[in-house]
């Protein structure tokens, strides 16, 4: 991280003064965000989900840094700090996960095309991702994503022309050619894929 953007956080940081578990709770939902969509980005090679995973990297980077930060800033004596350091474990054990994900994307980046043994693998490993491409005829074309889902998977992506959207609101309305990317159990991404196809 470049010294501008440290002095940046910092100001910020004496500003907002946020709470340290508000930041790692943000963190935890950015890497699972940064998981689902580097899975995503895996199975469809699209480079534009790796990209996101790679802003997403640089996202939690900052939020280490600033829980850091506060923890030093919050430190009043050396129990205190001590106390503190599990804090700033548990931030860099959260950014590792976002951090390996994107070393994992990086091939689609790179236009690195994933060896055989890999895509059997991911297919193998595909139970908790689904996709959806709505076609000209589709019924939930004009249907909310809640419609379309009822709160039983989480729809992380929606493909739009050329653009991604990451985690679509639920009154976002569907379109005709959208693709959406699922994410939750198997049964239940079955249960919805069927129920559009009906």
């Amino acid at each position: 991280m470049q010294l501008h953007k440290k002095k940046e956080i910092l100001n910020d940081i004496m500003k907002k003064k946020r709470n340290i578990i508000d930041l790692i709770v943000e963190m935890k939902n950015l890497s699972g965000l940064a998981i689902d969509l580097g899975f995503s980005a895996l199975l469809l090679q699209d480079k534009k989900l790796a990209d996101k995973v790679k802003e997403l990297q640089e996202e939690m980077d900052t939020k280490q840094y600033e829980i850091e930060v506060e923890c030093m800033l919050a430190a009043n004596n050396p129990e205190e700090a001590l106390g503190l350091t599990s804090v700033m474990r548990v931030a860099s054990a959260v950014a590792g996960l976002s951090s390996a994900v994107s070393e994992i994307v990086d091939s689609i980046q790179r236009g690195i095309p994933l060896h055989p043994t890999v895509k059997e693998a991911l297919r193998s490993a595909a139970d908790t991702i689904g996709q959806i491409t709505v076609t000209n005829n589709s019924k939930i074309i004009g249907k909310s994503i809640d419609e379309v889902t009822h709160n039983i998977v989480d729809v992380i992506g929606l493909k739009r022309e050329d653009t991604w959207i990451y985690q679509p609101k639920e009154d976002e309305v569907i379109r005709s050619e959208d693709i959406l990317v699922l994410s939750g159990s198997k049964r239940k991404l079955n249960e919805v894929i069927k129920h559009v196809k009906k």
